[in-house]
């Protein structure tokens, strides 16, 4: 069985919303978008009781819930094997589910089957509502019929989801928020549900070293320095007690539960004699030991023929990149369906495009949509493809930002990304020393002469996009397409002065300190004045020690402009101006084109 849909209404951030799963999906987004909510929402419907944490009125919307707020989660399961309802009684029938049946082609959930490529399904419902007389949230988990039904708890007519369902079902999350110390022990509810799944509880051994314990050749107690006080301990116990006691030292209580909680995972690198404890590790092994014992309880459901359906939160937490591949990787092999929340790029990157959710909240309103909605058509140009496949880390890196920067080729990505860096690496902790530009705007990495099409292909995944054009004939002519088609969707054009592209605006910064400033380059041969370095900037001929597309001359000139403080500003007042037009903020740098008010032109 898999998820196929989550409704969510009502619930912490979101007030409304809806996300559709693929068997691997892997949710991206800017911050408090949603991500973890949605993550914790399938924990609500799915998880078992002990996954379960207690709601307060923060969990609500607003909140502030009133005696009629409810949050409602409703998944849509699917998956059923021949999408028969009678050979799945457990979920059909008078006391159970409701038959419906899942159309992939457009999410809908219909009551009869009206096409031969639809999915049976069964609906989940989860609600809750704050009891103002005893200051609790109560809750509900239960088969949803439709939406008619007003209110669950009023009504009292719900039909309740069976606990054996949930463990039929196999959801597993692991959270952000993780604590290791007893994973790999007895201490470990998991720990010990997979012992006991494996049927590996070594009774024996522990029986066997409890009678040893109960009984050591050499006892603390009798100990030369530690055997005086014990003594007289015990004379003093047996003026009290008619049994006289004395007093016994062992390192558990002696008994199978207590020696069982003693057991500390200990870890040996490279054959050591003398293991450490699992807590004088590292992070990376200690984050790695929860999923890896996940995993192996995973793998015996699996053997066993039962669901295991796996949401993992933030895989990227310690873990470095070439472990993040494997790790997925094994994840998405072993479980039937996986839900993965992530700020990283890279770890988005290695699900298939189609499963890449990205979300969006405005105002409690969640939105979520796929990387790509389907398989590329050969007809999509080269310069799009790449966006999805060459450059798909960057591209995801970009849309989780608020805004969306489209460049009009790929000179000018690597420009703004350098002097992004050159920036950051010397920016001071004043305020007139901060760039906002990165913390707000992501760039694509746009091929060039390709920005309409780019555009085109981001705006389905952005709300805020905006394009920014040279302003020679071809930018010019750019930005009008853009503007008579009524793009990009934030309404914003930006394009540099008549005649401009970005080498020349480069020139602009160095201009602020232009001696000083090209003495620091290291070129050659050396470049004396800003028009011929901005000539330079704009020619490929290397015989004539032209610099363009040169990634190393790239590399100097934007080190000088960081190293050189007054340059620097400039190159960080640009970045701000950017990102002022972006959030409608003014600023003298850009100007709108008065007949195009949604273009604007820098004027330096």
């Amino acid at each position: 069985m898999k998820i196929a849909n989550l409704e969510i209404e009502n619930f912490r951030g979101i007030r409304q919303g809806e996300v559709r799963f693929s068997p691997h999906t892997v949710l991206v987004g800017p911050n408090n978008c949603g991500k973890t909510t949605v993550i914790e929402a399938l924990a609500l419907l799915f998880g078992r009781d002990r996954m379960i944490r207690r709601l307060t009125e923060h969990d609500f919307f607003g909140s502030n819930p009133q005696p009629a707020d409810r949050i409602r989660l409703i998944a849509t399961v699917i998956g059923f094997e021949g999408d028969d309802p009678t050979k799945h009684l457990d979920w059909f029938r008078d006391d159970r589910g409701i038959i419906k049946w899942w159309n992939p082609a457009n999410g809908n959930v219909m009551p009869t089957r009206d096409d031969p490529e639809w999915n049976l399904a069964c609906q989940i419902a989860f609600a809750a509502r704050f009891d103002r007389p005893s200051l609790e949230v109560e809750t509900l988990r239960y088969f949803h019929d439709d939406d008619t039904i007003c209110d669950v708890f009023a009504e009292e007519n719900a039909t309740m989801f069976s606990a054996r369902l949930i463990r039929d079902i196999g959801f597993f999350l692991v959270p952000a928020a993780r604590t290791w110390d007893k994973t790999m022990s007895f201490g470990s509810e998991l720990f010990r549900r997979v012992v006991a799944a494996g049927e590996g509880q070594p009774s024996e051994s522990v029986l066997s070293e409890r009678d040893r314990l109960r009984a050591p050749q050499e006892t603390l107690d009798a100990d030369e320095r530690l055997a005086p006080i014990v003594e007289r301990l015990n004379q003093e116990l047996g003026g009290f007690f008619r049994t006289a006691p004395t007093l016994h030292l062992r390192v558990t209580a002696t008994d199978s539960d207590g020696l069982l909680e003693s057991v500390v995972s200990h870890y040996a690198h490279q054959g050591a004699d003398l293991p450490l404890p699992a807590r004088r590790h590292g992070s990376g092994l200690l984050s790695l030991q929860h999923l890896l014992l996940l995993l192996q309880f995973g793998r015996m459901r699996a053997e066993g023929n039962e669901g295991f359906l796996m949401a993992l939160e933030e895989p990227e937490l310690h873990v470095p990149p070439a472990l993040q591949r494997r790790l997925v990787h094994r994840i998405q092999a072993l479980s039937r369906q996986t839900f993965v929340s992530t700020h990283s790029p890279t770890v988005a990157a290695l699900a298939d495009p189609e499963g890449v959710e990205v979300l969006r909240n405005e105002n409690g309103v969640l939105t979520s949509v796929p990387l790509l909605s389907s398989t590329l058509p050969s007809t999509t140009p080269n310069s799009v493809r790449k966006l999805f496949q060459v450059n798909r880390v960057e591209t995801i890196a970009a849309v989780m930002h608020e805004f969306v920067l489209v460049p009009e080729g790929r000179t000018d990505y690597e420009w703004l990304g350098l002097l992004i860096r050159a920036v950051d690496l010397h920016q001071g902790w004043a305020e007139a020393d901060e760039c906002r530009f990165d913390a707000f705007i992501g760039v694509i990495p746009t091929h060039d002469s390709a920005v309409i099409n780019t555009v085109k292909a981001i705006a389905p995944l952005h709300p805020r996009v905006i394009a920014i054009v040279d302003g020679d004939a071809d930018g010019v002519g750019y930005a009008r397409t853009l503007e008579q088609a009524g793009s990009p969707n934030s309404g914003i054009i930006m394009r540099w002065p008549d005649g401009q592209m970005l080498e020349d605006i480069v020139g602009w910064i160095v201009e602020a300190d232009a001696g000083a400033c090209l003495g620091a380059m290291q070129l050659e041969p050396p470049v004396t004045t800003v028009a011929d370095l901005v000539a330079r900037l704009k020619h490929d001929d290397r015989a004539k020690h032209g610099l363009k597309k040169d990634t190393l001359s790239y590399e100097i000139i934007a080190g000088a402009i960081g190293e050189n403080e007054i340059c620097c500003s400039r190159a960080r007042s640009l970045l701000n101006a950017i990102t002022d037009v972006a959030t409608g903020v003014v600023n003298p740098l850009f100007a709108t084109d008065e007949p195009h008010p949604s273009i604007w032109i820098f004027q330096p």
